[in-house]
Parts: structure tokens; C-alpha cells; sequence
């Protein structure tokens, strides 16, 4: 009787620890949110696993074509000491890449300027390589100084900058922001001033929840 007794005993201070550990574990658990409407959808973002960054996710346009130009990547990473103005420019040198993309969608079959009432478009598309060619030694002069910015979650870098494409522009904006031990990292980018303006709303909503 009196092992039958300690047995109860013991299951439910057991199932009491678990109860505890899992409450406080559940309480502990972090996520990172926008506030996005029905032009935009959060998709998963896993990057490369040479990336010391990680992805968190990816807010993009439901516009087919243009959709993934018009987005926000959110990344993660934890790192200590550094001057996270100069980690922002040398970071810039890393996504002008992305400058080239655009181009090859400017240019493709699929592209808007294939359509006849675009001829002028087309003549301008020279100038992109002008762009592509001095963004590749110097991307800083197509950027603003950093600034200081601040959301829900408190200060944070920014470096904005516009990149010419014959009569189009492609807006970049890079954000670096600590939370407590983490630093979160958004690349957002548009190719409209519009949309530049929806995409830029959607970052200042950023908070942990």
C-alpha cells in the first residue's frame, strides 16, 4: 500500500515538473511578425548553408512576375562587436546581385517591355549596364548616408539606396537592428516608388511576439 501511495506520488510531481517546464519553455518562445494585407504573403526563406545569416522569412508581392522583387527577407544572426555601419555598406556589396536579376527580367521575352508602346523603354535599357557596371565598384554612391531609425522594437540602421534601370528604379534598403542578444537583418526592395512605400510600412510593423 504505502509503494502504491509513493508510486502516485511520484507520478504526479512528475507530471507536475512537466506542466511547469513546458508552461515556461512555451512562455519563452519568440516569433517574428509583420502586418501584411492580402497584396502580400509570408513564404518560408532558408538560405544558403554557406550563409552565416540565417533566413527568418520572406514577405513578397502575389504579382507573379515581379513578386519576388518586391519583397522583404528578414535574417538572423548572432554576433558580438562589430561596426554595424560598416557591416551594413560591405553587406551592400553582397546584394547588388540582385541588381543583375532585375535586369534579366527587364530583358527577358516575358518582360512588359517587349510590348510595342514601349520602344522608348527599350532604348534606355542600355544605361542599366552603366548602373550594373558602377554599382559593382562603388554601390555607396547610389546610397543615402545611414540613418537611424525606430519600430516597436527600438533603434534600428538603415542604408537606402535607388539604383537607376534606364527609365525604371530599383529601391534597396537594407536594416540592421539588435534584439537583446540577436541582430535581425531585412533586405527590402521594389521596383516602384508605390509599392517601395507599401513595402516600407510592412517593415516598420516588424515586432517579436
Amino acid at each position: 500500500m504505502k509503494c502504491l501511495i509513493h508510486n502516485i506520488k511520484m507520478f504526479i510531481l512528475t507530471n507536475i515538473i512537466f506542466l511547469v517546464t513546458h508552461s515556461l519553455t512555451n512562455a519563452q518562445e519568440i516569433y517574428e511578425s509583420f502586418s501584411i494585407n492580402s497584396d502580400f504573403k509570408e513564404i518560408a526563406f532558408v538560405t544558403n548553408y554557406n550563409e552565416y545569416v540565417s533566413g527568418v522569412i520572406q514577405i513578397i508581392s502575389t504579382n507573379k512576375i515581379f513578386g519576388e522583387y518586391n519583397s522583404i527577407k528578414l535574417y538572423k544572426f548572432s554576433e558580438s562587436d562589430f561596426n554595424e555601419s560598416l557591416w551594413l555598406e560591405e553587406r551592400l556589396e553582397n546584394e547588388i546581385k540582385y541588381i543583375g536579376d532585375v535586369e534579366r527580367l527587364l530583358r527577358s521575352e516575358d518582360s512588359p517591355l517587349n510590348d510595342s508602346v514601349f520602344e522608348y523603354a527599350k532604348s534606355s535599357l542600355p544605361n542599366i549596364d552603366d548602373t550594373i557596371k558602377k554599382a559593382a565598384f562603388e554601390p555607396m554612391w547610389f546610397c543615402e548616408h545611414i540613418k537611424q531609425g525606430y519600430n516597436k522594437e527600438g533603434k534600428y540602421l538603415q542604408l537606402s539606396c535607388l539604383f537607376p534601370l534606364g527609365m525604371f528604379k530599383y529601391y534597396m534598403t537594407l536594416r540592421l537592428q539588435k534584439i537583446g542578444k540577436i541582430h535581425y537583418y531585412k533586405l527590402i526592395t521594389a521596383l516602384n516608388n508605390k509599392r517601395f512605400k507599401n513595402i516600407i510600412d510592412i517593415a516598420d510593423s516588424f515586432e517579436l511576439k
